[in-house]
């Protein structure tokens, strides 16, 4: 009765140590037992004052003692990211209405990997800053800071997010260039619950960011695990005023942590914001141009500026069945494809018209993977967005109903944290869109009505607008 993320729990915990087995109780979940700590106890006196907290990089609070990675391009969307900061910095100031019932909502950037969480969270922590003098605290569970098994084996989830925060704010000379975990992977620093809550009473407002939260909680935790940390977020970092709570995560499941705490229901929902996306020709040049060419790059990768620095800055390649479409299209065309068409995005006077040309490459687009003789076609995200928005018809040959029961059937089979569910998602909601335009191509408010909440991307809808999914 564990399931599955739990059974995989079970058997890392059963590598780490054989003798390990997890307890009949259904209360808990017995842990190996781990080697004596030797992290070194922080109080209130080695933490930074807060006024310095508030000038304290970032990435500093997660990389104490190592090399800070170089500047990174111009962060894009510009206006992305003041929609999202004040509808966050507008939570901090609230708080919980217990004659109403009306709770606060934490705040989570929800997306596949590489999608630009990291970067979009730490773009809302400088809002914040900047525009709203708010002190900020920044804590990772991935990256220098990542939440490994050793840890996970001797340590509570809410000692290592203590710890963390810990990390982030204590002064240069207490840290002396020390990472949080020593060559075992256990924690080099730890600190209590009260040291914490008695630093925060310094200051009026706080917003804690949590990267990858995920690494940390999921829904199959026990209960007696995971609401330490729920009650610690909520006490210090989302009902008190002038305090707030956002975090990142690849899967929702980690948002449960608040659903029911102590065994009743919280009331409390996520306020899931969308991860930017490039809306203009001119934050696309700042990511793709050199000179006036264009890759194909953004139109594979869904106008995510993540995704498409990821692929850019490490050579990423692009999937295997989409190199195969390509193949079969001269190179004319595909910079036809990937150039005028791609800026006809940014266009608002384009018309169906303006694409066609594109639609009938898009046609061309077909491959077939050496295991399977079955011919299929390859639209890239973005492209495939043309073929929604401005087509009164579908385009695709085989037959739609039966391909949605595929997929509905593989959705249901994926791994919950793989990136296979993520692409199955976003290919059914556009298979129901051609499925809509198959039996009513003359009816748009249909397809403008028709919801299908997508991993990450709960303020979308399935309706394809021109600047991507």
């Amino acid at each position: 009765g564990l399931g599955a993320d739990a059974n995989r729990i079970v058997d890392a915990l059963k590598e780490f140590d054989p003798t390990w087995a997890p307890s009949t109780s259904s209360t808990e979940v017995q842990r190996p037992m781990a080697a004596p700590s030797k992290a070194r106890v922080l109080g209130v006196d080695d933490f930074l004052p807060v006024e310095e907290v508030r000038k304290k990089p970032l990435l500093e609070m997660t990389r104490c003692g190592s090399t800070l990675p170089a500047n990174q391009p111009e962060f894009v969307n510009k206006r992305w990211l003041t929609e999202t900061g004040t509808a966050i910095n507008n939570l901090v100031d609230k708080v919980d209405d217990d004659a109403t019932g009306q709770r606060v909502s934490p705040s989570a950037l929800i997306g596949c990997s590489r999608a630009g969480k990291t970067r979009a969270l730490r773009e809302i922590g400088l809002e914040l800053r900047q525009k709203y003098n708010r002190p900020v605290v920044y804590v990772s569970f991935n990256d220098a800071t990542t939440y490994q098994l050793e840890e996970a084996a001797s340590s509570s989830p809410l000692d290592s997010l203590l710890a963390r925060i810990a990390y982030a704010i204590a002064k240069p000379e207490v840290l002396a260039g020390e990472r949080l975990h020593d060559d075992e992977g256990l924690l080099s620093f730890t600190t209590n619950r009260t040291c914490l809550v008695e630093w925060l009473k310094r200051s009026n407002d706080c917003v804690l960011l949590i990267d990858e939260i995920n690494n940390l909680v999921n829904s199959a935790m026990p209960a007696i695990r995971k609401d330490p940390v729920a009650f610690f977020l909520r006490d210090n970092f989302i009902s008190t005023a002038g305090r707030g709570w956002v975090c990142t995560t690849h899967v929702t499941d980690a948002l449960t942590v608040f659903d029911s705490i102590g065994g009743n229901p919280s009331g409390r929902v996520f306020l899931r914001h969308s991860l930017p996306v490039v809306e203009s020709e001119e934050d696309l040049k700042k990511l793709v141009y050199e000179g006036r060419r264009l890759t194909v790059h953004p139109a594979y990768y869904g106008l995510s500026p993540g995704l498409i620095m990821t692929s850019l800055d490490k050579g990423y390649e692009l999937d295997r069945k989409w190199e195969l479409a390509l193949e079969k299209l001269s190179e004319k065309e595909r910079s036809f494809l990937f150039g005028e068409t791609l800026l006809d995005l940014f266009n608002p006077n384009a018309t169906a018209a303006s694409f066609r040309p594109s639609f009938e490459l898009l046609s061309r687009c077909v491959y077939a993977m050496p295991e399977s003789p079955v011919v299929q076609r390859a639209w890239p995200p973005v492209a495939l967005g043309f073929v929604l928005s401005r087509c009164g018809a579908p385009m695709l040959s085989e037959p739609i109903a039966e391909r949605g029961e595929d997929l509905l059937v593989a959705l249901r089979d994926a791994p919950t944290r793989g990136g296979r569910a993520w692409e199955i998602a976003v290919t059914l909601a556009l298979t129901l869109r051609l499925e809509a335009l198959r039996c009513r191509p003359s009816s748009s408010k249909l397809l403008n009505d028709l919801d299908v909440q997508l991993p990450g991307e709960s303020h979308r809808t399935v309706t394809i607008f021109p600047s991507g999914l």
